[in-house]
């Protein structure tokens, strides 16, 4: 059947094949800023978003099994970890032109907003349904993993500061924390937490993120970088080591 819709190319020239029901392409790209309303309720692409994010942690999971045969499990479950977070994802939808199909009312402005990264999961729960897994894991391989992104080098690359920063602090018998100094709200009523990392009681830096866990690791990833790079805080922290160790000696 020949597509001469305007709508069709635009979805084509975006995904790389033609839709058969365009309406989950169009569900997709509808952010709930612009829900609309049918038979009586709300409808935005939410619900494809949740569809989305599990095909495509299926998918991944798929590619890297048989892409790194030899690795264990852990490896790969870091791995995938690292291209489906947020931040990758939003920069992906960014790069194919995706944001230029998004119905929002709202300004996506902010470094946090995570609107396209969310629609590029609506539209793999679209292609899901409407194309079918193999259709749906061939637009994830040519279209994403092998367009944009370096498995070898991504599979390298620090990912966990969290887990690192404790190593630290028990191979140096520092007591390491993370408390969480506020939870605020975007522009889309999204909560938005802050917390720190806490070295032996003192401030080792402050990190954001739409989740308590994305919050500690950029705080973790800060702290990291202040004991790689400032000796007088390194030295400063090292010695609450030593102060404890005083105090257990005196009695």
């Amino acid at each position: 059947m020949l597509r001469h819709k305007e709508p069709y190319i635009l979805y084509h020239n975006l995904l790389g094949f033609w839709p058969n029901d365009i309406r989950w392409y169009e569900l997709a790209c509808l952010h709930r800023s612009s829900s609309i309303y049918q038979k009586g309720r709300r409808v935005n692409n939410e619900r494809l978003e949740f569809l989305g994010d599990a095909i495509l942690d299926a998918i991944i999971a798929d590619i890297l099994f048989h892409r790194f045969d030899d690795r264990k499990e852990g490896f790969l479950t870091n791995t995938r970890a690292k291209i489906v977070k947020r931040e990758s994802l939003n920069q992906i939808a960014l790069k194919i032109g995706l944001d230029q199909f998004i119905t929002s009312e709202l300004h996506t402005s902010s470094h946090n907003n995570y609107m396209f990264g969310n629609a590029l999961e609506a539209i793999i729960g679209a292609i899901y349904l409407d194309k079918g897994y193999e259709c749906c894991k061939k637009f994830i391989e040519t279209r994403i993993i092998d367009t944009f992104i370096d498995l070898e080098k991504v599979s390298k690359e620090e990912s966990n500061f969290k887990s690192r920063l404790i190593e630290w602090g028990q191979k140096h018998k520092i007591s390491v924390e993370f408390a969480l100094i506020e939870t605020i709200v975007d522009q889309e009523n999204n909560p938005v937490f802050q917390s720190q990392a806490l070295l032996g009681g003192i401030s080792g830096g402050i990190g954001i993120g739409y989740s308590k866990k994305e919050s500690q690791q950029n705080a973790a990833r800060t702290a990291l970088n202040r004991l790689r790079h400032d000796k007088e805080y390194q030295k400063l922290i090292l010695s609450t080591r030593q102060e404890k160790e005083e105090d257990t000696v005196v009695t």
